[in-house]
């Protein structure tokens, strides 16, 4: 990036914009080489605008949830990796005229796991699965997260987006298409707002099931250690990923400060000083070991994002 254009960035956004910010400071993981700048939003004028700059410019452009789905590459982003705050952290409750029910609406840079309290909170129920889900709703959305049997898909009433194009549009339940891990949207779409159609519900029955579920999340998972969650998607019709991969004796498998939990096959945690070259090692290995076993090809549910460090 050239200094015209880091200035200009600095003229538009001041302290709001970082550069060759490494991304391990960023991502879940706490792996992640750096980013040409990284600039934080808090409207969706400024959104907007970086994202018309960014095509004029040929700026190629990533967002940045949580961090907690994403691996980066140890090479870093060339480009804009974008963060939503500011009026895209906001909760609103519109609620339905006979009282059965609310309307959420939620801003994309809301934590999942902070508006699931906030649904339970009110005696809403649809959205309880997010408790353990460590990423924010805009990346929930465009993965069709989902745990303990719900997903987004299941609540979703309507999203807003920014195209590639800096046009702002409402898309309905009608228009979006969700699968397994994923809503598909046009390339270079933003997420920038749900809206969730809840139920009411007993707001203690609400609370004791988070409680089992938490609990059940902390005996299950690799939680005291860095992780993007888990790295596979698990194949249809075939055996979770996590059991085919300890299946395979692979837990705990280490390849440079990566290791394969020994808690969760599904989970690659970072032992310390991990590099992604070590994830994407581990990665491979445990594909075409769970290919020659079981005839399985395992899918990436992590993000990889990012250059190769030599490259």
């Amino acid at each position: 990036m050239n200094e015209s254009d880091r200035t200009w960035l600095l003229e538009y956004f001041g302290a709001n914009v970082l550069f060759d910010e490494p991304m391990s400071r960023h991502t879940t993981f706490r792996i992640g080489g750096p980013v040409d700048a990284l600039v934080t939003v808090r409207t969706e004028q400024e959104i907007r605008d970086l994202v018309l700059w960014a095509r004029e410019k040929g700026y190629p452009v990533v967002i940045l949830g949580a961090g907690s789905n994403l691996l980066v590459r140890d090479g870093g982003i060339r480009g804009l990796t974008l963060k939503l705050a500011g009026d895209f952290e906001a909760i609103q409750l519109i609620p339905q005229a006979n009282g059965s029910g609310a309307t959420v609406k939620t801003g994309a840079a809301v934590p999942l796991r902070q508006l699931a309290k906030y649904a339970i909170d009110e005696g809403l129920a649809g959205l309880s699965f997010g408790l353990g889900i460590p990423g924010t709703v805009g990346g929930a959305l465009r993965m069709n997260a989902g745990a303990w049997g719900g997903c987004m898909a299941d609540s979703t009433s309507s999203i807003r987006v920014l195209n590639r194009h800096g046009e702002l549009a409402s898309l309905d339940r009608d228009q979006l298409r969700f699968s397994y891990r994923r809503l598909e949207l046009e390339e270079g779409a933003v997420i920038l707002s749900g809206q969730f159609k809840l139920m009411r519900r007993g707001r203690e029955v609400l609370q004791q099931e988070a409680v089992r579920m938490q609990k059940q999340r902390k005996s299950t998972q690799p939680l005291s250690l860095p992780s993007a969650g888990s790295v596979f998607r698990n194949p249809l019709e075939e055996k979770p990923a996590g059991e085919l991969i300890d299946q395979a004796g692979m837990k705990g498998l280490r390849v440079g400060g990566a290791e394969v939990s020994t808690i969760h096959a599904n989970f690659i945690v970072n032992r310390g000083r991990a590099k992604a070259s070590d994830v994407l090692t581990l990665m491979r290995q445990i594909r075409e070991a769970i290919h020659e076993r079981f005839g399985v090809d395992l899918e990436p549910e992590v993000t990889i994002v990012g250059q190769e460090e030599d490259s």
